[in-house]
C-alpha cells in the first residue's frame, strides 16, 4: 500500500541559492536527529552538464522505545540514501531518497524537484512526499531551508 502527499513550497530566492541551501541543510542544530551526511559519489555528465550526487545520511533512530522491543527495530541509527541530478542548463534539480535500513521489511521513498517557479522565475521549490507521516519532517525541513536562505541571501525576493 502506498500513500502520496504532494507538498509545494515556493522559496522566494534564486534557484542557485535554494540548491546550495538544500545541499548544506543537514546536519543542523534545528534537527539533531540527522547525525551526518556524506557524499559517496559525485560526477558530471560532460555531454549534458548534469551533476549527479549520491549522499548517505545517518539519523538517530526515533522509533519509540516500546517498539524497539522488536529486535529488528532495535538499532541506534538509520541510514538514508539520497541521489540528486542537478541540471543548471534547465535550472532544476531532481532528488530521490530512500531508507537503507529495514529494506527487507518496509520501504520509504521521497521524490523532490527544485525548479524555478512558473509564476516567478526568481523563486524555486517543489516536492512530492510519499508518506504523510513525513509532513512534520518536511515542515521542519522547510523552516531550516528558509533560515539558511535568509542567512545566506538576506530578505526574500519580492513577488
Amino acid at each position: 500500500m502506498g500513500v502520496t502527499v504532494d507538498v509545494r513550497q515556493v522559496y522566494k530566492y534564486p534557484f542557485e541559492q535554494v540548491v546550495a541551501s538544500f545541499l548544506r541543510k543537514y546536519p543542523n542544530p534545528m534537527d539533531k536527529n540527522v547525525i551526518s551526511v556524506k557524499i559517496v559519489e559525485e560526477k558530471r555528465d560532460e555531454s549534458t552538464g548534469i551533476i549527479y550526487r549520491k549522499r548517505v545520511a545517518v539519523c538517530q533512530n526515533v522509533i519509540p522505545e516500546i517498539l524497539r522491543k522488536v529486535s529488528i527495530l532495535k538499532v541506534p541509527d538509520i541510514q538514508l540514501e539520497e541521489e540528486s541530478w542537478l541540471n543548471l542548463q534547465e535550472r532544476n534539480m531532481a532528488i530521490r531518497s530512500h531508507c537503507l535500513t529495514w529494506t527487507q521489511y518496509a520501504s520509504m521513498k521521497e521524490e523532490s524537484v527544485f525548479r524555478e517557479s512558473v509564476e516567478n522565475p526568481n523563486c524555486s521549490g517543489n516536492w512530492e512526499v510519499q508518506d504523510p507521516r513525513q509532513w512534520q519532517i518536511w515542515c521542519l525541513g522547510i523552516r531550516i531551508m528558509e533560515m539558511l536562505l535568509k542567512e545566506q541571501c538576506g530578505a526574500p525576493l519580492a513577488e
